[in-house]
């Protein structure tokens, strides 16, 4: 910040310039006690000693309304003159755009908000992993594998026909190939978490779990595992589970049977959508129902309704007994060595992170090959501030040119990242030195691979605490770099090569589907009249999805889709098209 404060800004060019040809806009921030945020903000705003620039993320009440309350500034003239990089990152990410700026009844755009905005696909804490160990050491080799080299693959996307047993059954092997690994081998180098290797390839033709046959094919081998290390009659110990009700919420599993969230959606079309219903969704519990019959489901699965999402039955996991489960990025390597009751897990434990699976087996076409679009990540907008009507004579040109500069590659950098270098030695540091403390000779530096810009951070392990005084932690606007594994730029931290990876699997696919970052966005009638609907149909679901699924044959479908829509989903649908309506058309 100090660094910050030293510039000149060119409002002309809307970037840093000299103190010739720019003006310099000093900032000081009012944080208040860790846990009190809440009550400062009410406080604050109820007293009207509110600052120049508030931070609205402990309010419940939206940009405009302050606007409208005569706190906040319509700041859509200052943004549209003189923050351009901001205009053109919203025009190409439409879906930020709408979640961050308002449209009129004349359809004329306003700007009440500066937000945060990730820029992609931030990493992910959480994801699916599996036991690559049991792989390597219980698995075996598919005959065939897809031929990614072949026409057809290609062109589709996937061979002629899935799985492997279908496609010998109709003896139509196109797009097959015979699988040259007979036997799977695997070494940990001197550090297993960023040396390991091994040979195992999956039925898809990749190395790692692509596809639903996959998942079955990884089964295969959890089950003998489970076996071979006495877990079998354990109902901690199983080869996959499911959420208590029978399905997340939040997606996941779900999407990859075109179900979305597996109830309320957006389609790529901003339609709203309910999926309860739907095929798709009957497709997915169809799937559950073959894994329950095979033995592969937890038995237990229904009972666990007091743990969260990403770590269901963590003692289970932690001693080793669960082949496939939803968890935290700390597990993956070895993180679980210590904790396995198996002596040969103790040793040989070794969890890596997949991505969700791709249906290649259940269903109909509109289940099958589809992209999974409900995820579990974090949401494009971080943080939003408001300018208030304090700051109304104040050089607003200028501060919009900071504003502007932080939604450039080299203001999101030093945002996000800190200093670099060249920064630090021009920067007159009269206070403390957080840099000097750590050795750093800047946050960062540059390089270039393969085609793409990487900042190679120079943190040091154990620099975890002073990370938040090296980047502007308070500056509640700009681009966040991410490092999104499909941008042109990478961020390498120096984690652990398996939880790098790991963290690329779960960022694979984007989260659209979800209406679950637009809570925010509905009216205050269409959240009351929402609630009930919500709670009624997961109820519902918690108290009928998991017989269903042990049912074998899912012949109670019909009578369950015929109680689900006696609770009037389309209550809850009809206000997400409103919401919808207002962003989008």
């Amino acid at each position: 910040m100090q660094w910050l404060n030293q510039q000149y800004w060119d409002t002309e060019n809307g970037t840093i310039g000299t103190e010739e040809n720019g003006r310099n806009v000093k900032f000081t921030f009012t944080a208040p006690v860790s846990g009190s945020e809440q009550d400062n903000f009410n406080v604050m705003m109820s007293t009207g000693e509110y600052t120049d620039i508030v931070d609205i993320t402990m309010g419940t009440e939206t940009s405009k309304t302050w606007y409208e309350e005569g706190v906040a500034l319509d700041l859509t003239e200052y943004v549209e003159k003189w923050c351009p990089n901001y205009v053109e990152y919203l025009d190409e990410n439409p879906d930020v755009k709408a979640l961050v700026t308002d449209t009129d009844e004349d359809g004329k755009t306003h700007y009440y908000q500066m937000s945060c905005i990730m820029d992609g696909i931030p990493d992910p804490w959480c994801g699916y992993a599996y036991r690559r160990d049991w792989i390597v050491a219980y698995g075996t080799p598919s005959s065939h594998v897809w031929d990614w080299d072949s026409d057809y693959v290609k062109k589709n996307g996937h061979p002629a026909v899935t799985p492997l047993s279908e496609a010998k059954a109709q003896d139509n092997m196109e797009g097959w190939k015979e699988n040259e690994v007979t036997s799977f081998t695997s070494s940990e180098g001197e550090n297993p978490d960023d040396d390991y290797e091994d040979n195992v390839i999956f039925p898809s033709g990749k190395d790692y779990p692509y596809t639903i046959s996959d998942w079955e094919w990884m089964f295969e081998a959890f089950e003998k595992a489970l076996a071979d290390k006495g877990f079998s009659e354990d109902t901690t110990a199983y080869c996959t589970t499911v959420g208590y009700m029978g399905y997340d919420p939040l997606g996941e599993l779900v999407s990859s049977f075109g179900a979305g969230t597996g109830d309320w959606i957006k389609d790529k079309d901003n339609n709203a959508k309910f999926m309860g219903d739907s095929e798709e969704f009957k497709t997915y519990l169809e799937c559950l129902s073959n894994w329950n019959q095979k033995g592969w489901l937890d038995k237990s699965f229904e009972q666990r309704a007091s743990d969260l999402f990403y770590i269901i039955n963590t003692g289970g996991v932690m001693q080793g007994k669960v082949g496939l489960f939803f968890t935290y990025s700390s597990t993956a390597g070895t993180g679980i060595r210590s904790t396995c009751a198996d002596p040969v897990d103790q040793q040989n434990a070794f969890v890596m992170g997949c991505p969700l699976p791709v249906n290649d087996v259940y269903g109909e076409e509109n289940s099958k090959f589809v992209t999974p679009n409900s995820v579990f990540q974090a949401g494009r907008v971080d943080t939003s501030v408001i300018v208030t009507e304090k700051a109304e004579d104040k050089d607003l040109e200028a501060l919009f040119t900071v504003f502007n500069w932080l939604y450039s590659r080299e203001g999101a950098a030093t945002r996000t990242l800190g200093l670099s270098k060249e920064q630090l030695d021009s920067a007159n540091l009269e206070h403390h030195n957080v840099y000097a403390d750590q050795n750093l000779d800047g946050a960062y530096v540059l390089e270039e691979k393969d085609g793409k810009t990487v900042y190679n951070m120079n943190f040091p392990d154990g620099v975890g605490d002073f990370a938040g005084a090296l980047v502007f932690a308070r500056m509640a606007v700009g681009l966040r770099l991410c490092g999104d594994p499909n941008g042109d730029y990478i961020i390498d931290n120096h984690k652990a090569k398996v939880i790098s990876d790991a963290q690329q699997f779960w960022a694979m696919y984007e989260n659209t589907a979800s209406l679950m970052n637009y809570a925010s966005l509905y009216t205050t009638e269409e959240t009351d009249a929402n609630g009930p609907v919500n709670t009624e149909v997961w109820d519902y679901a918690a108290r009928n999805l998991p017989a269903l699924i042990k049912s074998g044959d899912l012949s109670g479908w019909d009578a369950y889709v015929e109680g689900l829509n006696a609770l009037n989903p389309e209550i809850h649908t009809k206000n997400d098209q409103a919401m919808l309506d207002r962003l989008y058309r």
